[in-house]
């Protein structure tokens, strides 16, 4: 063999080697370029899509209508109001709850309600109160008795006491005009849910007395006018 001839056959073999370089070359690099988008548009692994819910807090039932009825689970939504039915600091609530008594049974006003839950859906947070217009002061009398009843139960009551001492029993207001006017319903001072009900009394109270002073002229001197 010439030289020529193996000059030309060493030129041969590298063209092929360099050729299959190449060819090894771009098929590792077609599958790097689509390995991701293959990754990415596969579907997710069965149940991976409610792992990421339960991740982010959403449900199934998000978006979707809650059509509430008076036979509903209030917990549901009023997570607040439920916790305070457990909770020792909120007395009233945890004596509701060891008689049996459901919130239907306070919440009555059944047309107010469903108005209320009219476009509610799972996921709506937070949940408003439960409006206290909804209980029926006859309600509260049926299990507690009626307002005078009450009244000689707590004839020795301390709870509404003001900054100067004056003592009033929360059931029994002083006669007179205004307090006339305006009777007190049980829901005025009183919320089932509530930690605090000498405060909330005090702020009702608050309305038309001076903060902490419950008598007249005790502040101000009066004068004849």
């Amino acid at each position: 063999m010439t030289s020529q001839a193996r000059t030309a056959d060493r030129r041969l073999v590298v063209l092929a080697v360099f050729g299959a370089v190449l060819a090894l070359t771009a098929a590792l690099w077609s599958l790097a370029g689509c390995a991701p988008q293959e990754a990415a548009d596969a579907p997710a692994p069965q149940g991976q899509e409610q792992k990421d819910a339960a991740g982010s807090g959403a449900s199934a039932m998000d978006g979707q209508p809650v059509n509430w009825t008076m036979d509903s689970d209030c917990a549901m939504c009023h997570t607040s109001e439920a916790a305070s039915e457990t909770d020792a600091a909120c007395p009233q609530g945890t004596a509701h709850k060891a008689e049996g008594v459901t919130c239907a049974q306070c919440h009555t006003d059944e047309q107010a309600l469903s108005t209320a839950h009219a476009d509610v859906k799972f996921g709506d947070k937070p949940a408003a109160k439960p409006s206290v217009i909804t209980v029926d002061p006859a309600t509260c009398e049926s299990c507690h008795g009626t307002l005078e009843e009450v009244a000689a139960k707590t004839a020795d009551s301390t709870a509404l006491t003001d900054d100067k001492g004056t003592t009033v029993n929360p059931h029994e207001r002083p006669a007179g005009e205004k307090h006339e006017a305006n009777p007190a319903t049980c829901t005025d001072c009183h919320n089932n849910h509530s930690k605090d009900l000498p405060k909330d009394a005090m702020k009702y109270c608050a309305q038309c007395h001076h903060r902490g002073t419950f008598e007249c002229g005790t502040c101000h001197e009066i004068r004849d006018r």
